[in-house]
C-alpha cells in the first residue's frame, strides 16, 4: 500500500507479551503523540524519524494491570474521552472535553476504529458507552482472535484502518461473524482488507502518521 512499516521496541516495564504493542506503548490523536518519558528516551532516534511532536510523560507505569493502561484510551475528534479515567496519562485527559470513565482498561485495544464516529468492539461496557454517546457500534465477541500469552485477543489490536480500508492482520473471513463484520464496514464507505491469511492475531493495533 506504499507504507513503511515500524516495528516499536519492547519496553521493559510492560507485560512481556505485549511490550510492543503500539496501544499499550503511547497515544495518538491525529496530531502529537503521547508516550513515557523512559522509552522516547531508548528510542528518540525513531520519534524523531516521525517528524511529530512528541510529548513525554514521567507517570507510573508497570508490568501489572491496572498500571500498565496509562496509554491505552480512545479520543473521538469532538473531544469524548473513553478509558478507564483514573489511570489514564493526564496529557491524554488534557486534550478531553468529555471524560467516559469505562469499567475496560484496555479501551483502545478493544476497539477497532471505523471511522470517527463507528467503532467495533469487544467488550459490551465499551458498546454500551460508545452508544448512550451517539457513537454507532457493533459488539462481536473476542473469541477467535489469537494472542501469545492470553486467551485470547482484542479486535482493536487486530486491526487498523488506511485510507479507506480496515485492515486486519490475519484473516478476517474466518470469523463466523465475518459478514456482520463487513457490512458494518461497508455501511461507512470502507472495505475489510485481511493482511494476510493467517489466524487473526492481537499485534497491538496500528497507528499511521
Amino acid at each position: 500500500m506504499g507504507y513503511t512499516v515500524i516495528k516499536m521496541p519492547s519496553f521493559e516495564r510492560l507485560p512481556k507479551a505485549v511490550s510492543t504493542h503500539i496501544d499499550m506503548l503511547m497515544f495518538y490523536d491525529g496530531e502529537k503523540i503521547i508516550t513515557h518519558r523512559e522509552y522516547y528516551e531508548k528510542n528518540k532516534s525513531i520519534f524523531n524519524s516521525l517528524n511529530i511532536e512528541t510529548l513525554t510523560t514521567d507517570e507510573y507505569i508497570s508490568n501489572e494491570y491496572p498500571n500498565d493502561i496509562l496509554f491505552n484510551a480512545v479520543l473521538t475528534k469532538d473531544g469524548f474521552l473513553f478509558s478507564k479515567t483514573n489511570k489514564t496519562s493526564k496529557l491524554i485527559k488534557d486534550r478531553a472535553k468529555v471524560l467516559v470513565n469505562v469499567r475496560q482498561g484496555y479501551t483502545s485495544c478493544s476497539t477497532c476504529r471505523v471511522s470517527d464516529k463507528a467503532f467495533i468492539t469487544t467488550d459490551r461496557g465499551l458498546y454500551d458507552a460508545y452508544i448512550k454517546n451517539d457513537i454507532d457500534s457493533l459488539f462481536v465477541e473476542s473469541e477467535g482472535i489469537f494472542l501469545p500469552g492470553y486467551n485470547c485477543g482484542f479486535i482493536g489490536g487486530a486491526s487498523v484502518t488506511i485510507e479507506e480500508f480496515v485492515c486486519f492482520f490475519g484473516d478476517i473471513r474466518e470469523r463466523k461473524d465475518y459478514r456482520k463484520i463487513r457490512s458494518f464496514v461497508e455501511k461507512y464507505g470502507k472495505k475489510v482488507l485481511s493482511l494476510s491469511n493467517e489466524k487473526l492475531t492481537d499485534i497491538g493495533g496500528g497507528i499511521v502518521v
